[in-house]
């Protein structure tokens, strides 16, 4: 017989951490844009180009806090999957700690550096020189504050709290948009006051970090680490390599691209290129906020085996994306104009090179959206060789060349190059795209894009119920027929019966108003037996629970206890999940 759970407890999840994924997203790259608008209004286009001539610095202050973060979250919620909070408490611990450090170790170096650092990336003076001076030693200061704040919004969402996250970067930008305006509007700090604001809105939003660390339901918590604990600081390392591949070649790129753009387009041309790259942050707020749903919950998945539960995922990810995604290609196409003034165009000549190169620029959307869904997914299956393949090729291989062709072809053609800067981009994502999809299947010969096997491990029984009495009546005689039609032996099926019977129950009765579908599989693989119970219910841990507890149905989980196995539990995706083993 075969049996197929619903999804609709998973797929409810996921809903309800795409929105606090992409506010996430929102905010995380909301006050990069916010600092651009202002600067460009309130002081002119040389501060506007001075914030990008600084990414290159902007990238490494935050290369640690976004690696060991984002690595960190993804070895976290595999270690979450396999039940394993402990190594997942050590991880954190010893991530927050290099964070911090490696901040303070910036802040040190800020003033000493921040002078000969701008000129390199700025050659020959003058005041976009000084602009980049200004706003890069700023940066370099607030390190410590901006890693680990970073750090921690990505252990965040994999600790069942994408809303705190959500709510740390919203405030955050929120005080980075107040303070733009003060500073830029009332005093005379300048460039220097669009970074201070940055870093000071990341300061005060870090109150918020006080609800999570005071919440007695962390599955992870802050531990007091031994010298040789360190050494787990590899797992986040190996998970974050894509991301760290990522910021390297991103500081390459930045770098390259500024050079490159200044010395064959001038500043107009770098006026342009800081456009185009804001409306790209812009895309990356709204897909990258689905897209980024994926490690967090893939992590746990795969831990877990559910590979299932991954396929939805993904699907249901790629569709939120796509819908969102011709949203922004018609808004870009039909108030192309309006864009350019937002950001100080002024109208002009170069008013109208930047509608020009804003409509060839929005034909990359689509394959940037598919190369960093290929990013995202990969490196939470543990494929980080592909997830680093397409990364570095993106940044770091193809858009430098593609630029500098771009350019020099559409000044052949028309005189000026600066539209060859947006057809740079287009073509660097559909070459990255193509080369990903080769690279793949040289790599895994015979599997589907998903790579994780079709279906889970062993033989399974994967079915859902509505969180109602009478759906609970058959749960027992859907596992007896099961484990019967397979093989397996009476007392095995009987303890199997019994076991979902009573949980299923129990999360009927006590699980809330939450609580509508529970998720049951049962897996037959070798000599064990697995049961996995999961449910949306009040947050229970049967393993804390005695028969002193009258709140609940004791004498049923007492009884689970004591004929099963093993058992194990952990809160994940805001779901409880509990395996059973005989």
């Amino acid at each position: 017989m075969a049996e197929r759970r619903n999804n609709r407890l998973l797929s409810a999840k996921l809903n309800k951490y795409i929105v606090p994924g992409i506010m996430m997203s929102l905010a995380l790259q909301l006050g990069n844009i916010v600092d651009t608008i202002f600067v460009s209004n309130l002081i002119g286009v040389e501060a506007m180009s001075a914030v990008t001539m600084s990414l290159p610095v902007e990238t490494i202050v935050q290369l640690t806090g976004y690696c060991l973060g984002i690595g960190g979250s993804i070895a976290a919620g595999n270690m979450l999957g396999k039940r394993d909070k402990e190594s997942a408490s050590k991880l954190f611990s010893a991530t927050f700690l290099v964070t911090l450090v490696v901040g303070i170790i910036f802040s040190i170096c800020a003033f000493p550096t921040a002078a000969p650092i701008a000129r390199l990336l700025v050659p020959g003076g003058g005041i976009l020189q000084n602009y980049t001076r200004d706003y890069i030693r700023i940066s370099m200061l607030g390190a410590p504050v901006i890693g680990i704040g970073l750090l921690v919004v990505n252990y965040l969402g994999v600790e069942n709290h994408p809303e705190l996250a959500s709510a740390y970067l919203i405030l955050a930008n929120v005080i980075n948009l107040v303070l733009d305006y003060i500073f830029l509007r009332y005093t005379p700090l300048g460039v220097t006051g669009a970074s201070l604001s940055t870093v000071l809105g990341f300061l005060f939003a870090m109150s918020v970090f006080v609800l999570y660390i005071r919440s007695d339901k962390r599955n992870i918590q802050f531990v007091r680490l031994k010298g040789k604990d360190f050494g787990i600081i590899k797992e986040a390392i190996v998970a974050g390599v894509p991301m760290l591949v990522f910021m390297a070649t991103n500081f390459i790129k930045a770098l390259g691209l500024n050079t490159i753009i200044i010395h064959q387009t001038g500043e107009d041309g770098m006026a342009v290129f800081t456009v185009c790259d804001n409306v790209l942050l812009i895309v990356e707020m709204l897909t990258g906020g689905i897209i980024g749903v994926i490690p967090n919950v893939a992590g746990i998945l795969y831990g877990e085996k559910d590979y299932m539960g991954i396929r939805v995922l993904c699907k249901k990810m790629l569709k939120y994306s796509y819908i969102v995604l011709a949203v922004i290609f018609v808004a870009i196409m039909v108030f192309t104009e309006q864009i350019t003034i937002l950001f100080g165009s002024g109208g002009g000549e170069l008013g109208r090179l930047m509608v020009y190169a804003l409509r060839i620029f929005a034909l990359c959307v689509i394959p940037y959206l598919w190369n960093k869904f290929i990013i995202s997914y990969y490196e939470s299956i543990e494929e980080t060789a592909i997830a680093s393949f397409v990364t570095f090729l993106e940044n770091a291989v193809v858009i430098l060349p593609a630029t500098y062709v771009g350019i020099y072809i559409f000044k052949q053609i028309y005189g000026t190059g600066i539209d060859g800067i947006a057809a740079g981009f287009v073509a660097t994502e559909i070459i990255t795209v193509i080369a990903g999809w080769i690279f793949r299947k040289i790599k895994h010969k015979n599997s589907t894009f998903y790579i994780v096997p079709d279906k889970n491990p062993g033989v399974n029984l994967d079915f859902s119920i509505k969180s109602t009495m009478e759906e609970a009546q058959i749960v027992n005689r859907r596992i007896l027929e099961f484990c019967k039609e397979k093989g397996v032996s009476a007392n095995k099926a009987n303890l199997a019966a019994v076991c979902a019977e009573e949980m299923t129950v129990n999360i009927i009765q006590y699980g809330g108003r939450t609580s509508n579908w529970i998720d049951i599989n049962l897996c037959l693989e070798d000599d064990l037996c697995r049961l996995r119970i999961r449910d949306n219910g009040v947050n229970f841990n049967p393993l804390e629970y005695s028969h002193d507890y009258e709140e609940f149905d004791i004498h049923g989980i007492e009884l689970v206890k004591k004929i099963s196995k093993s058992m194990d539990y952990i809160r994940a995706i805001d779901m409880n999940n509990t395996i059973i083993s005989f």
